[in-house]
């Protein structure tokens, strides 16, 4: 009896693994999908939508814009690299909205 139910327990378990990772890469896929919008367009337009970006670093020829979001559970960032042309080329995010 206590067999089946560690067996019982790890699959259920298991199982709401697999549904949380599933929906966190459904919102990650939602989130990537929106910051691809501003892929090959002037910077101007992140400003609008973001507001100043919290840093500004340079990593190969390259302006890095950062914005860290502050959230309650966990915090955030999307990084957009820009060209020389002020046009974005660039992300990476670790948000999820």
């Amino acid at each position: 009896m206590r067999k089946f139910l560690c067996i019982l327990s790890t699959l259920i378990f298991l199982s709401s693994c697999a549904v949380i990772s599933e929906k966190a890469a459904q919102k990650a896929d939602k989130e990537n999908a929106y910051l691809s919008t501003f892929l090959n367009k002037p910077f101007a337009n992140i400003n609008q939508a973001f507001g100043k970006p919290t840093q500004t670093l340079t990593e190969n020829n390259q302006t890095v814009q950062v914005y860290e979001v502050k959230r309650v559970v966990f915090d955030c960032q999307r990084k957009f690299t820009v060209d020389d042309k002020n046009i974005v080329t660039g992300f990476i995010s670790t948000c999820w909205d």
